[in-house]
């Protein structure tokens, strides 16, 4: 703390005094505080010139809805009207209707659509990840699974078969995708996925499931 003795100094001297250390302190001032604004300020513009959306929970009606919702309105503020889109990926799976309309509507939008898994992406959450229109990513100590559908059916047998035979057919759409997305036809992925088929992310990025391990 500096002290002034008002006594030896006339009122001119003392308030030019005052002022030169109010000047100093400023400037140390905004040299230890720079750094730390510069760092916010550029985190802001990254925020802006970025899209921005999550799958973090299990994939259902609502997850559809709600993201389709938020990426609407996100794509609308958006300052950068080409910038792609990042899609973070942290989820169990779900329903494939789902799973199926989260993937048409990512391919309806005129931007690309990086997916990006942290964390887990099984069954669903996998062929979301795989089937992102932009560079596809994980870190690397994520996990992926893949699967065969699954579902737990009861009533007339009529309806049973009617259900299986449908699900057989969209088993069949997700084959497709996946090989035309990957190194690996859709035979390999019909029998590979007969069970949980846990992968790494250095094997994902070999069979081209993923384009770049983050």
């Amino acid at each position: 703390m500096i002290k002034i003795n008002v006594k030896k100094f006339g009122l001119l001297e003392f308030l030019v005094i005052a002022s030169l250390i109010f000047v100093v302190g400023m400037l140390i001032w905004t040299a230890s505080t720079r750094p730390a604004v510069e760092a916010k300020a550029n985190l802001v513009k990254e925020n802006h010139q970025k899209v921005v959306d999550f799958i973090n929970d299990e994939i259902n009606d609502h997850t559809l809805t709600d993201l389709v919702i938020r990426m609407r309105s996100l794509l609308q503020h958006r300052k950068d009207k080409a910038a792609p889109v990042n899609l973070m990926i942290n989820s169990p799976g779900g329903d494939i209707y789902e799973m199926f309309g989260i993937i048409d509507y990512i391919e309806s939008l005129d931007v690309k659509v990086n997916t990006i898994c942290r964390g887990r992406a099984f069954s669903a959450a996998a062929i979301i990840l795989t089937c992102g229109t932009g560079t596809r990513m994980m870190s690397k100590r994520s996990t992926v699974m893949f699967h065969q559908s699954s579902s737990f059916l009861g009533g007339k047998m009529s309806d049973i078969t009617a259900y299986l035979d449908n699900v057989k057919n969209l088993e069949k759409v997700i084959y497709t995708m996946l090989a035309e997305r990957t190194k690996k036809d859709a035979e390999w992925w019909k029998n590979k996925m007969r069970s949980d088929m846990f992968l790494t992310a250095e094997e994902l990025l070999e069979i081209g499931v993923i384009d770049q391990i983050i």
